[in-house]
């Protein structure tokens, strides 16, 4: 069994580098012990990712004043809780997780589609965007990969309401890992929700962390 690489700040850079070139943003920097991204968003205007809730983390919470300031740290939630001011609001859990083989052969990806949809590929920014297209042409699913410096970032995998329970998620995870596997990287990289971790759990993935967020809302 492979063993799984330690959480510390150089992953947690590597995830964030791959987040922020599939959303255009700049790369994260190191600054006070932990990863800044500067957003820009409406909703989100900064992130700070940390490996603990310990000082550092802290520190940078004590100092933020402005809303939709995003604090994520690879701690369980409850730790994440006791280390901030009652102001900030933790958002639901979300979990860190690894897999190092490939889960296909990394053939191409022509063919993968369950019956009655079509696999397309298109390009946002710096990922790989897939999406299963329903017999009308409206997207069914969709899920992207970022492939940088050696790690293959899973991101936003998801599948609308009505075509669920059909193995479209799926799919879509083999023929993003076909991707993975033709540029040979080994490194594989995702965020999941409590329900994204159970299908990715049986797809061969593993837990590394948890990944907890918290956000400093408007009025706080």
């Amino acid at each position: 069994m492979t063993t799984p690489p330690t959480v510390d700040l150089a992953l947690l850079e590597r995830w964030l580098a791959c987040w922020s070139l599939a959303r255009g943003l700049p790369l994260p920097r190191r600054e006070d012990g932990g990863l800044v991204v500067d957003v820009g968003w409406s909703g989100q205007l900064r992130r700070h990712v940390f490996v603990d809730a310990g000082p550092a983390l802290q520190a940078c919470a004590a100092g933020i004043d402005a809303p939709f300031v995003y604090l994520k740290a690879a701690v369980m939630p409850q730790a994440l809780r006791d280390a901030l001011p009652h102001r900030w609001v933790l958002e639901q859990p979300r979990y860190l997780m690894h897999r190092a083989e490939a889960m296909s052969d990394g053939q191409a990806i022509d063919g993968t589609a369950p019956a009655g949809y079509t696999l397309v590929a298109e390009r946002e920014h710096g990922a790989a965007v897939l999406r299963l297209a329903d017999a009308d042409g409206m997207t069914a699913a969709s899920g992207r990969i970022v492939l940088n410096s050696g790690t293959a970032v899973f991101d936003r995998i998801e599948t609308h309401a009505a075509h669920r329970r059909r193995g479209l998620a799926r799919a879509l995870m083999f023929a993003l890992d076909a991707r993975t596997a033709q540029a040979d990287v080994r490194e594989r990289l995702l965020v999941a929700t409590e329900a994204g971790r159970t299908l990715y759990e049986r797809l061969g993935w593993r837990v590394l962390a948890p990944y907890s967020t918290a956000v400093l809302p408007a009025g706080a």
